[in-house]
């Protein structure tokens, strides 16, 4: 930007994005002429903020997010996170709006199948999108985006659920659903697994990343483990242990199958691929009655976290109260007691 004085009065003379602005201020005070040419600029730069407003949708928007997506330093998941989000956001009619005119009422009416996490899935990836329209100038402020309460997994898989889902799933997810089962792996963990991170003698499996900072752990293999990954090792030594042709090589999902998998198991649809991960920790948590070790188990840094598997400690609370009972003659009995 420039102010040239002519005549006596000053000229501003700037560009914004490639187009030029020029004129007179018709001021002679050079400090009144840079708060006019000031103005000036901010008036072009929002002139060029509606034209944006008013030709962008949401669906043309997230060419240039999944590209910023796909180009950042993300985490591998968190790369198909928002790419899966944008799938199911693409599907609704929010993705023809345009990005100035999505509201916190609008967002508000998403929702999708399954449970509030595959909801605040969509939800997050609009949150997201909307925060890098915000700072690319594309928009003012991004409306506040509001998610789902979240409750916890309580649905277990018990021997019985365990044996028809196995018996009717098919690989890879029969071999995932062990490795949950045994190890209390997160599924991502198991997708993400290497040959290089598995020692055989003794039976062990690394973690070498995570989600927290407890993440990277050894897990023991047990023996079914063991025999699985040896059926699928045929001599390898490196690259994934479940790969793929996905752009990252490995395994991301295997939701679909899960979901067959259970219907044909005759499962309720309360049991989730990792109500597997929570039978583990309920199991040991019961077995040992060792929080912390349930925590390095898991890969839980928060004992706060963990505390949710403690569930088989309510039978402690049932012996106690049926222990300490004091006996009272039945309903049936106390019919035919007479008095001294």
């Amino acid at each position: 930007m420039a102010l040239r004085k002519r005549g006596g009065v000053w000229h501003y003379d700037f560009a914004i994005d490639g187009r030029r602005y020029r004129g007179t201020t018709k001021e002679s005070v050079s400090s009144k002429a840079r708060m006019i040419e000031s103005a000036l600029m901010n008036d072009a730069k929002q002139r060029k903020l509606t034209v944006q407003r008013r030709t962008l949708t949401l669906a043309e928007f997230s060419k240039r997010f999944l590209d910023w997506v796909g180009q950042t330093r993300l985490e591998a998941k968190s790369r198909e996170y928002y790419k899966g989000g944008w799938r199911m956001l693409a599907a609704t009619p929010i993705s023809g709006m345009r990005i100035s005119h999505i509201t916190t009422d609008e967002a508000g009416t998403l929702r999708f199948d399954h449970s509030p996490a595959n909801t605040n899935r969509a939800l997050r990836t609009l949150r997201r999108m909307l925060g890098k329209a915000a700072e690319w100038g594309l928009i003012g402020a991004p409306p506040r985006i509001k998610l789902l309460k979240e409750e916890g997994r309580s649905a277990l898989i018990n021997k019985d659920a365990e044996a028809k889902l196995l018996a009717v799933a098919p690989q890879p997810l029969r071999d995932v659903a062990i490795l949950v089962l045994d190890s209390g792996m997160r599924p991502s963990e198991v997708f993400e697994m290497r040959w290089e991170d598995l020692t055989w003698n003794p039976g062990m499996i690394f973690i070498p990343r995570g989600k927290t900072k407890r993440s990277r752990r050894y897990l023991p293999m047990s023996e079914r483990v063991i025999e699985a990954l040896q059926n699928r090792r045929n001599g390898q030594t490196e690259g994934w242990v479940f790969p793929s042709d996905s752009v990252c090589g490995h395994t991301t999902s295997v939701a679909k199958a899960f979901a067959k998998a259970r219907a044909a198991a005759g499962l309720s649809k309360d049991i989730v691929l990792y109500s597997a991960r929570h039978s583990f920790a309920t199991k040991v948590m019961g077995a040992t009655g060792d929080l912390s070790l349930v925590m390095r188990a898991l890969g839980h840094s928060n004992a706060q976290t963990a505390m949710i598997y403690q569930d088989p400690s309510l039978e402690t609370v049932r012996s106690v109260v049926n222990d300490n009972q004091v006996t009272t003659p039945s309903r049936h009995n106390s019919r035919h007691t007479t008095a001294d």
